[in-house]
């Protein structure tokens, strides 16, 4: 019979990298942040229809930006410093604990799009391109003979001016079609999360997602994660 090797019979390897809408951040004034059932994130439902022949690992912070620091302490943490908020600094770092990847999904950029850091639309899908370059490098991971894994980059949901932050991410909602055409550009996969997050997000505070929007956006990323992985 022909020899198999365990590299082609092994599931395909998925890394999730996102914000406090891929951890399922539930925001409730009165008791602080809490979560989601993991099993309701979007990733979660993403991996349940996936199915077997697939491994879905998640890597998502509360406040995470695709490279700018923030403030010390904003996250779920009270205590975590603000570099470490950095997108591009802690990346490294994740594609290395997850190797073999055969595909990472990025859905970043909603905090930097934060009126404070003054920022447009193309300047976040720059910063994501070269999010782009670092995943398909090989300077984290040249001790290795795994290929580097494709990038699915996601624009993430509509974020209104008047949320329960104030004006806090405004101008955010010209990302989808500035990442379109970055994705375009160099080659990578793109998805927008707003053709099944539609509207305002449903939770009290207009950012993040309901369970059921959670639901929606993961049944729609794993039919574009099967449709990239089959080619």
């Amino acid at each position: 019979m022909p020899a198999v090797s365990a590299e082609s019979v092994r599931p395909k390897r998925i890394l999730v990298y996102g914000d406090s809408n891929t951890f399922g951040w539930i925001y409730d004034p009165k008791v602080g942040v809490t979560r989601l059932p993991v099993e309701k994130t979007w990733v979660r439902v993403m991996a349940d229809k996936l199915g077997a022949g697939y491994e879905v690992e998640v890597n998502a912070l509360g406040g995470r930006t695709i490279c700018r620091d923030q403030r010390t302490g904003i996250g779920t943490g009270s205590r975590i410093p603000g570099p470490l908020f950095n997108g591009m600094t802690s990346l490294p770092a994740v594609l290395s604990e997850n190797l073999p990847l055969d595909l990472v999904i990025v859905m970043l950029g909603t905090n930097d799009a934060k009126a404070a850091f003054k920022t447009t639309a193309d300047q976040l899908a720059d910063d994501l391109g070269r999010m782009t370059e670092l995943i398909r490098g090989d300077g984290w991971g040249g001790n290795t003979p795994y290929p580097s894994p494709k990038v699915l980059l996601i624009a993430p949901i509509y974020q209104p001016d008047d949320t329960a932050y104030g004006e806090f991410f405004k101008g955010a909602d010209a990302m989808p079609e500035a990442l379109r055409r970055k994705a375009a550009e160099i080659g990578a996969e793109y998805l927008n999360a707003g053709d099944f997050v539609t509207g305002v997000p449903a939770q009290m505070d207009r950012v993040h997602m309901s369970e059921e929007q959670h639901r929606l956006l993961g049944l729609g990323a794993a039919d574009k994660v099967k449709a990239i992985m089959e080619r």
